[in-house]
């Protein structure tokens, strides 16, 4: 039985989770439909036994925060993360739930909160159908653990059962996707099946016909846009993945990915990504060869001899490129206006020769369109004035001698015995800390004095470790100095400059369509704003 004393001086959040999940047999039949969920209640229930208990015992509610529809296997929920952050506002200092798995299922997590934050924050954490209470000696830390560990085992064992069940359904072609594929629209009667999008279909016909006769995805992408077709995304409910006005466009991979897709043949494919385990949100492709496959599961859109035709067109095109050119500055060269990085094209001269440009990556997506300009520049040229450019600013550094050395071995020998000094203090007041929660457990300290105690010792040692960071960082200026200096002398002095001498000094070069580069270095001291014309340069 939780009992609360000096009950106005708590100030409380109460919050509550209801997930809405349900795992089907292929058949439809439900074999687990919020099994937990139907213990714990309904978000109302909850609320209403929350709202009795703060009644009941005179406490004041300062909000109450509701995730429904929202796993235990994650601890990213709105609500959830507005609890956390009106703690850090110091909004409240007591949070009820009806019960720990309301709070969340990975043991993981909960032992954080409830054994570190929690504490940290001046916070109590009641659980009141199962009497766990962080303000009271009785709540015991091994049954905390046991029922975490038992929520937890609840959703890896409900993760198993909705792969078990997915599995199930793959293999009797139902749709699983939350969108449908574009062409198709999920079928009023059957929400895992597939009728035609009659107004959609033709736009996938025609994509497959202009395949069939020769044109290239980007092609296609480009009359898509022109003629202002929407964007599946657009046409399917999915907006939330596009990000920025550039992506409005149509482009070959949007074109690629409908050109391969099975499902306009009437097939259903399923499995073509899973997630990573139960307790993260990542996913990752399958290859196709591990991909469930059912044929003849809804009306086609394209026969299987075009179909087929097609991707025989792009099994040609795929592999042109027999070779990855390697340059000095790849994946470090940016266009200065949109911010994209550069891209490397070869270009064959009458003589015979290569030559080799640099262009925008956001023009070259689709230049029709004029999203950016080309910023053609030659490799040779820019790569040879990016390294003068660094070369100049490395004889500046080493004839200037910016960088400071030590000055006085006795100061840093000062500042290092200054930290053991407050390293010795952290490990007493830990000490004192550890004595302090000793002694609360023996009941010598109401909670009052608990915390002002506590309270005072926590900022001591901050007070102590901010010192000593501001210590390290000093010392650390001073010691990588010569460091610092070792680098750039080594870059000025090579005649053969390779990669790894490149990026131990450059974060990032930009360059502008009227071919001004910008050198932005890893050191702070060497980033005065310079920028140089390529064609005075060379």
């Amino acid at each position: 039985m939780i009992t609360i004393q000096n009950p106005e001086k708590y100030i409380a959040g109460l919050y509550t989770r209801l997930s809405n999940e349900k795992i089907e047999a292929g058949n439809s039949e439900v074999l687990i439909e919020n099994e937990d969920e139907r213990e714990s209640g309904s978000i109302s229930t909850q609320k209403a036994f929350l709202n009795s208990f703060c009644k009941e015992n005179n406490i004041k509610i300062f909000d109450t925060y509701v995730d429904d529809g929202v796993s235990g296997a994650t601890f990213d929920r709105p609500d959830f993360n507005r609890l956390i952050h009106d703690i850090e506002r110091k909004k409240l200092n007591l949070v009820l739930v009806k019960d720990l798995s309301r709070f969340g299922r990975l043991s993981s997590k909960i032992s954080y909160y409830l054994e570190e934050f929690f504490i940290e924050k001046g916070v109590r954490f009641i659980a009141i159908s199962d009497d766990i209470d962080t303000g009271h000696i009785e709540t015991s830390d091994e049954m905390v653990q046991f029922k975490s560990f038992f929520n937890e085992w609840y959703v890896r064992d409900t993760s198993r059962k909705v792969r078990n069940g997915k599995r199930i359904r793959a293999r009797e072609g139902k749709v699983m996707t939350t969108y449908p594929t574009y062409g198709y629209k999920k079928d009023p009667k059957d929400y895992n099946h597939y009728v035609i999008d009659w107004e959609v279909a033709p736009i996938v016909q025609r994509i497959f016909e202009l395949a069939k006769s020769g044109k290239t995805a980007t092609q296609i992408a480009n009359m898509m846009t022109l003629e202002k077709v929407l964007l599946p995304s657009e046409i399917v409910g999915n907006t939330h993945t596009r990000s920025d006005a550039i992506r409005r466009g149509w482009n070959r991979n949007t074109v690629n990915r409908i050109l391969q897709n099975v499902t306009y043949l009437g097939w259903v494919s399923n499995g073509n990504t899973k997630k990573v385990n139960y307790k993260s949100k990542k996913t990752m492709v399958m290859p196709k060869e591990n991909r469930i496959v059912v044929k003849n599961m809804h009306t086609p859109i394209i026969d299987v001899e075009t179909f087929e035709t097609v991707q025989a067109m792009l099994e040609t095109r795929r592999g042109v490129r027999v070779k990855n050119y390697d340059w000095l500055l790849k994946g470090i060269i940016y266009c200065r206006e949109c911010g994209k990085k550069m891209s490397l094209v070869p270009q064959k001269r009458p003589d015979g020769r290569t030559l080799f440009y640099f262009r925008c990556n956001t023009y070259a997506s689709n230049p029709s369109f004029h999203l950016c300009t080309p910023h053609s520049s030659n490799l040779e040229k820019t790569t040879d004035c990016v390294l003068k450019m660094i070369k100049e600013k490395c004889k500046e550094v080493l004839d200037e001698d910016k960088f400071i050395k030590i000055a006085q071995n006795k100061e840093a020998l000062d500042m290092k015995n200054e930290i053991l000094i407050s390293e010795k203090n952290i490990l007493e007041i830990n000490n004192k800390i550890d004595e302090l929660y000793s002694e609360k457990f023996k009941r010598m300290f109401d909670d009052g004095d608990f915390q002002r105690i506590y309270i005072n010792l926590k900022e001591q040692r901050a007070k102590s470790e901010e010192r000593i960071e501001k210590l390290k960082k000093k010392i650390g200026k001073q010691e990588s100095a010569d460091e610092i200096k070792k680098v750039i002398r080594q870059f000025y002095n090579n005649k053969q400059i390779t990669r790894y001498d490149l990026i131990s000094l450059v974060d990032r070069v930009e360059i502008t369509e009227d071919k001004k580069i910008s050198i932005h270095y890893k050191y702070n001291l060497l980033n005065q704003e310079i920028s140089t014309n390529l064609e005075d340069a060379v």
